[in-house]
């Protein structure tokens, strides 16, 4: 149990396809045995049958045969009956003497009413010329008491011999049977033996008017020729062929273990079963011969049977262990690849919960698998998206908080100490320098807050102060305009998403000679998008410059191929498709002398605004 146990946790517990690989190859195992032995029941069925099919055409062969020696024995007799010149002569011959039938044979002879053709024994010496299976010919006298005995080379006659002790009775007997055993032992002392003939046929002799028994005919046959008759009759199928009579007496046996013997199994034989117990488990099939009480029988041994089927048998093992192997083979080389697929998006999932999201699975096919392969490859470029939206927008955020303010070590503290430089400035008279600290302060509380959306409105209103401040810079050289539609005053933008395309146009576009500077922010509502425009009538950029800014705008995030003066552009762009995708970013429209226009596109996100209708300012 220990070691099924440890079979189990190191093969099957955690393993699927082992699992449905050894439950696969049970369920194989146990089909092809059914079918192989289903087919062996088959086979073993069929096999039986042609040989008990072959084996009863033996028999009816040999039925054939000996009726037809039977019928000839019969007609014989029969004959004696309706011939009535050989049946006067027959029963003169066994109802008075030897001397008083010569007299009258010659009396008819002389007298024309009979010639040699007439007579019983030229009629008997004809049927053993026709029947080389009758040894002898016995005629017997009741009457006389006395034994005629006629064959191919002579004819005896014994006048009331002693009959043998085995056959005292047979006369007696044979109106019940007229086919009777005499074994090895003559008739009758004095009998010359000649062939073996141990089995006769018996027919008592009648007198037709008055049916008196005046006697009895007997064929005796020559069993070893009968024996070689039914041999040439025989196919060679390989079954055992019998002649019994009714007694168990055998006449003939293929194999000559039994003849003239009594057949030990008789009775078992007799009872007709599917299988019998012989000298081993036999299939017998049983064929009477006529009325002469004989029986041919057709022994099968199962050893005989399974012989046959052993190769049968030994092809079929093969057959089934070659098909298990085959199919074991082929199921495991499927599983074994799909397993590979498993372990490969096992592999790839670890790998992703240990944080490498820039691994792909490849999968070949079209299967579930690769499905799966392509559902967790999509999850991790949404989640890899993800990710790059809300923390790199929230890295890019911060990086535009430091920029905008490098002093931001203790932002309370720099807050507090500007209110009281204002606070002083004011007690002083220095009110526009009041002003503007304040301002100052008010931009910087705006972008300590940790918030990285704000609506559009705070946004331009942080826009605003950092103009104000600018024109207090640059007196009456600086004229801003700004025009937000209430649609989209309420909608929620990234923070800083303004102000540093104003700033880049102070650093790079602003004339400091000249006094007509002019800047426009404008917002509305187009078709579900928010445009921002941010125009102005500085001193514009170059055309190469621009190509060389907009293919820049166009790269994807990280790309560093902008210069210093452009960062801040840059940086928008980024943060803008981070956050809206990448349908979404900026467009720069400028011509050299003329001015330039940043137009910002972003979704509109709305927001209940309950201020004016329109916020204005100059």
């Amino acid at each position: 149990m220990s070691k099924i146990r440890t079979f189990y946790q190191n093969h099957l517990k955690k393993k699927m396809f082992n699992k449905i690989l050894l439950l696969y190859s049970m369920v194989m195992v146990l089909l092809f045995i059914s079918i192989s032995i289903l087919a062996y029941r088959y086979y073993e069925q069929r096999v039986v049958r042609e040989q008990m099919d072959a084996s009863l055409q033996e028999l009816d062969i040999i039925s054939i045969s000996l009726n037809q020696q039977n019928e000839r024995m019969y007609a014989a007799v029969q004959q004696i009956y309706t011939d009535a010149m050989i049946g006067d002569d027959l029963k003169y011959f066994l109802t008075h003497e030897y001397e008083n039938f010569l007299k009258w044979r010659l009396n008819q002879y002389a007298n024309s009413y009979r010639t040699e053709r007439n007579s019983f024994d030229y009629h008997l010496r004809l049927l053993l010329k026709a029947e080389a299976s009758i040894a002898n010919i016995v005629l017997y006298s009741s009457d006389q008491d006395f034994y005629y005995v006629l064959n191919r080379e002579t004819q005896h006659f014994y006048e009331q011999p002693r009959l043998s002790a085995a056959h005292q009775d047979w006369f007696e007997r044979s109106r019940i049977e007229p086919w009777q055993y005499m074994g090895n032992e003559p008739l009758f002392k004095g009998k010359t033996s000649g062939e073996s003939t141990p089995y006769s046929y018996v027919n008592v002799l009648k007198d037709p008017v008055s049916l008196k028994k005046y006697g009895a005919i007997l064929f005796e046959l020559n069993t070893d020729l009968l024996r070689g008759l039914l041999r040439d009759k025989l196919n060679n199928t390989g079954s055992r062929i019998m002649l019994i009579t009714s007694q168990g007496q055998v006449i003939f046996d293929s194999e000559g273990r039994y003849d003239n013997t009594i057949y030990p199994y008789w009775k078992q034989m007799s009872q007709q079963e599917d299988w019998v117990d012989l000298e081993e488990r036999s299939k017998v099939q049983l064929l009477n011969i006529g009325n002469t009480g004989m029986v041919a029988a057709a022994i099968i041994p199962e050893s005989q049977i399974e012989q046959s089927l052993q190769t049968l048998r030994f092809s079929l093992i093969g057959i089934v262990i070659l098909c298990i192997l085959i199919s074991i083979t082929v199921t495991f080389t499927v599983i074994r690849r799909y397993s590979k697929k498993i372990h490969r998006i096992v592999f790839y999932m670890r790998r992703w919960q240990e944080g490498d999201l820039s691994k792909r699975i490849r999968m070949e096919g079209e299967d579930e698998l690769q499905q799966i392969s392509q559902s967790f490859n999509y999850m991790c470029d949404r989640l890899e998206s993800y990710i790059q939206t809300v923390y790199v927008s929230e890295i890019k955020q911060k990086n535009a908080q430091l920029v905008a303010l490098q002093a931001q070590i203790n932002p309370h503290f720099l807050y507090n100490t500007l209110e009281s430089i204002r606070m002083k400035a004011i007690s002083s008279g220095a009110r526009d320098v009041g002003q503007m600290i304040y301002i100052l302060a008010t931009m910087f509380r705006h972008l300590i807050k940790k918030q990285t959306h704000v609506t559009l409105a705070e946004e331009i209103e942080l826009c605003r102060m950092y103009l104000a401040l600018i024109q207090y810079r640059y007196e009456n050289k600086l004229q801003v305009e700004t025009n937000i539609g209430m649609s989209v005053a309420g909608s929620i933008v990234v923070k800083l998403l303004i102000q540093p395309i104003i700033e880049n146009y102070i650093v790079h576009g602003f004339r400091t000679d000249d006094e007509d500077n002019r800047i426009s922010i404008t917002a509305a509502e187009q078709e579900g998008h928010i445009l921002i425009r941010v125009k102005d009538n500085g001193k514009g950029i170059a055309q190469e410059k621009l190509l060389e800014l907009r293919k820049a705008l166009q790269m994807e995030a990280g790309a560093a191929s902008l210069s210093s003066d452009s960062l801040g552009l840059k940086n928008v762009q980024e943060r803008i498709r981070l956050n809206y995708g990448g349908e979404y970013g900026i467009h720069v429209i400028s011509e050299q002398g003329k001015g330039c226009e940043v137009i910002i596109e972003i979704p509109s996100t709305k927001e209940d605004w309950p201020h004016e209708e329109r916020i204005v300012g100059g």
